[in-house]
């Protein structure tokens, strides 16, 4: 490809000079040269607003019209750029800095601890390794254990470096689809990331190479997918074909990890397009099916995966949640990182109060105060079960103002949170609460059978029940019977790396479960329009 100018990039007080490719924007120019930790949700479509970066220099280039619509006057004021949306013409040149990149994110590791009686798996010599692997659409856990004692030695996360080519499953679909290379870029990121994240857990205790026997992989199946490099296009589309039908064994070798021969990489089953090996694995781990009375599973991200046990079968269905709890879709939304706003309350004198991740000012809001907000927004009638904004309440002269033409919830001099950002959380939360009253109305049961709701993944170990409860995403249940029980897909990776017949068990329950396709279901429209309001919980 012919280079039509050169890209400065200006970070951690170095200058970097890449070569910018014919009709390349900045975000492919930072993506095909490896510095990727730009976040760009919508996979550089100019929706999200959030691949900022700040142009340096004397002469800048024009601005495009989805940055003044996506940007506010103070951030262009201060040359602050979309990197998807800066297009140098042949023979330009951009200097930029890279802005708020390698931030650590708040990734849940844990899980929740049980007694077991289980055997472990035989056959392995004394000392052999595993890793078992928990690829998330946002995040990626990384765990060491030993095989032959059962010990789970330590783990390491991080944020998904694929982020940069899109948040969500199908805009990584997407570019996969749309750039020759798209589905090798994508392998190559998470293979190279993951490759790093066990090294060091290798380095740091000391294990030798030929001392690791197995990985054990799992994640929905888009990122299951990307990892074998094998086509994930017919996710996208109707029907929903996946490539890999059920659960693969290959070498690690196979994927591209290179420093790891004679190891073999284990990925378990998954239901369907849209109910992955995590799915199969957490609910086996959760133990669900142990319980006397209905469980409903829930798993809350970008796809909300929704698994009922009505007390002797398994249903299950994937909810298009969109990015909202995840702050990709939120005008000042972000992931769990450092100065994201995580719990927002009033206090006795009807302040606004709020905690950031890291204790340091707040520059965003993540998900866990997505929930907050909307409670307190409904609380005090700033918004109706409607989703309108009032900007003639008798507080609205307290708490909202304008920002761009858009009435907002004022958290800080800088932070907000706009009616369009109501508007997100609404389609949102409607997608999971219909999707669990899909499955309940089939089973033929009524929320008051619940014995519990098992909140699964990282974004429900942080949110508030009772605000969760106040806007509808979770159903009007008592609160101590809403269990948060962490990574339950890293515990379940854990299991069949360690225990004898797991992967059977788990198999079991990928062959049994009755998958409800949504996009087909009349009754999932009925109750979608329903759970638009914002309720007090669903009944």
């Amino acid at each position: 490809m012919a280079h039509t100018g050169i890209l400065t990039v200006i970070t951690d007080g170095k200058r970097i000079e890449l070569p910018i490719g014919e009709g390349m924007s900045v975000l492919d120019v930072l993506s095909n040269f490896g510095m990727g930790d730009i976040h760009a949700p919508c996979g550089g479509n100019g929706l999200c607003g959030k691949c900022l970066v700040q142009e340096v220099g004397e002469k800048f280039l024009p601005l495009h019209p989805d940055e003044q619509r996506l940007l506010t006057d103070p951030s262009l004021e201060q040359h602050f750029r979309l990197a998807c949306r800066m297009k140098p013409q042949e023979g330009q040149d951009v200097t930029i800095a890279l802005v708020g990149t390698n931030k650590q994110a708040q990734v849940v590791s844990k899980f929740q601890e049980r007694v077991t009686t289980t055997q472990l798996r035989q056959g392995f010599p004394s000392p052999s390794y595993g890793y078992a692997i928990d690829i998330g659409t946002t995040t990626v856990v990384v765990y060491l254990a030993r095989l032959d004692t059962g010990e789970i030695i330590d783990n390491r996360s991080s944020l998904n470096p694929q982020t940069s080519y899109g948040g969500d499953v199908i805009t990584r679909i997407q570019y996969s689809n749309e750039h020759a290379n798209g589905l090798t870029v994508l392998q190559k990121v998470i293979v190279k990331h993951l490759d790093i994240l066990m090294k060091d857990l290798k380095n740091t205790y000391g294990v030798k190479t030929e001392s690791i026997k197995e990985i054990v992989a799992v994640g929905n199946p888009t990122m299951i997918h990307l990892l074998a490099g094998k086509d994930p296009s017919g996710i996208a589309v109707a029907p929903f074909i996946t490539t890999i039908d059920g659960p693969l064994s290959l070498m690690a070798t196979d994927v591209g990890f290179a420093d790891f021969p004679r190891v073999n990489l284990i990925l378990p089953g998954g239901v369907s397009a849209y109910i992955g090996s995590d799915i199969t694995v957490g609910v086996r781990s959760s133990h669900i099916m142990d319980d006397t009375l209905p469980v409903l599973y829930i798993d809350i991200g970008t796809n909300g995966e929704i698994v009922l046990f009505d007390g002797k079968d398994i249903s299950c269905c994937s909810s298009a949640a969109g990015p909202a709890f995840e702050g990709a879709s939120i005008t000042q939304g972000m992931g769990a990182v450092e100065g994201a706003i995580d719990r927002v309350w009033l206090n006795e004198a009807g302040g606004v109060e709020h905690s950031t991740i890291g204790s340091v000012p707040a520059v965003g809001i993540c998900g866990s105060a997505i929930i907050d907000i909307m409670a307190l927004l409904l609380n005090i009638g700033l918004v109706d079960e409607t989703g309108a904004m009032d900007g003639a309440h008798p507080l609205a002269e307290k708490y909202l103002q304008l920002s761009n033409g858009n009435l907002a919830f004022r958290i800080t001099d800088t932070v907000r949170f706009t009616h369009a950002d109501v508007r997100q959380v609404q389609l949102a939360k409607a997608a999971i609460a219909a999707g669990s009253a899909v499955l309940l109305a089939e089973a033929h049961l009524e929320v008051s059978s619940l014995g519990s709701v098992v909140i699964a993944g990282g974004f429900g170990s942080f949110i508030n029940a009772t605000s969760a409860k106040r806007i509808g995403l979770l159903p009007q249940v008592e609160t101590e019977k809403i269990i948060a029980i962490g990574n339950a897909a890293g515990r379940g990776a854990l299991d069949v790396l360690l225990i004898e017949e797991e992967s059977c068990n788990v198999e079991q329950i990928r062959e049994s479960a009755h998958y409800v396709e949504l996009s087909s279901s009349a009754l999932f429209n009925e109750y979608y329009v329903e759970q638009m309001m914002f309720m007090e919980g669903y009944q």
